[in-house]
């Protein structure tokens, strides 16, 4: 195809500042970019050349021209495969929009793998919205479907444990019902901190990726740690990780009585989530900031 000039960014997700959080790249594929769109090994080159856990490609809906929200077509790619969901691309995604093409917005819609995803311009996540309280920092709410969970804690479902965990407290195992990722809960936030991962062990899991994860520190601020290892898909640690909180927040949400929840990743980059299950409707809802990082633009 002939060269285009196709406008990206890179951007921090669950970031309240740069180089924190989890960079994904966005690209905006405008109507001049319609083969690009429609070229998955174009954009798995991309995704590779950009080498960050998740590039994102949006291409406006042109068929809702005049309705209330703007609707794109969202797309996410490691550098080596296409996932059905990811939400610190989808979080980088609106950041992106809402900043550039949609500032006069304050809700998006993206039709993606995994149905219809919305997300939305919110007050600052603990804001109390009390009268004459100072106005926070602007977040931005993703509405994701929530994900169900399957117990393998029996002896004849129980997977093979990395020993990586370098023999932490085990409290119980169960595995993701839609993509199969292992979710081991350790005894306390202070070990999924202090684990030393061994990629290539756990690249050999029967699995996805290993989740690990256990309650928050007391007096940290927080109700879970989490760390998400996903090397089969070229992702060896991944900094945050929105989509794995779409079944964290209905398991922790049952052990905690809680319907919202405070989330930190706890890689060496770090971010906060910020949970809320809306059990009526099946979803979950995740809170987070974003910033720029690098714009400019891709030649294809």
């Amino acid at each position: 195809m002939g060269k285009k000039a196709i406008r990206y960014a890179v951007v921090d997700a669950f970031a309240a500042e740069p180089f924190k959080g989890n960079p994904a790249a966005v690209c905006l594929l405008e109507e001049e970019h319609a083969a690009a769109a429609a070229d998955d090994r174009w954009m798995q080159a991309v995704a590779a050349e950009f080498n960050l856990s998740e590039t994102a490609f949006l291409a406006r809906d042109l068929s809702r021209a005049g309705a209330a929200a703007p609707r794109f077509h969202l797309r996410w790619f490691t550098p080596v495969t296409e996932v059905d969901l990811c939400g610190h691309a989808t979080l980088a995604s609106a950041h992106f929009l809402f900043t550039t093409v949609l500032a006069e917005h304050g809700v998006v819609e993206f039709m993606t793998r995994s149905g219809i995803l919305t997300a939305k311009k919110v007050p600052e996540a603990e804001s109390t919205g009390a009268p004459g309280e100072e106005q926070g920092k602007q977040f931005i709410e993703l509405d994701f479907p929530r994900i169900d969970f399957v117990d393998c804690n029996s002896s004849h479902e129980m997977p093979s444990i990395p020993k990586t965990l370098n023999g932490a407290p085990i409290i119980s195992v169960h595995k993701s019902a839609t993509d199969g990722d292992l979710i081991v809960e350790l005894s306390s936030g202070e070990e999924v901190v202090n684990m030393l991962p061994n990629i290539d062990e756990i690249k050999k899991l029967a699995c996805r990726g290993l989740l690990v994860t256990g309650p928050a520190p007391a007096g940290s601020g927080y109700d879970i740690f989490t760390r998400f290892f996903c090397p089969k898909f070229g992702i060896n640690e991944d900094p945050v990780t929105g989509s794995v909180h779409c079944v964290l927040a209905p398991y922790w949400g049952g052990k905690l009585g809680k319907q919202k929840l405070k989330a930190f990743q706890a890689s060496p980059r770090g971010g906060t989530l910020y949970l809320e299950l809306d059990d009526e409707n099946q979803r979950v809802r995740i809170q987070g900031e974003a910033v720029t990082v690098m714009a400019g633009t891709l030649l294809a």
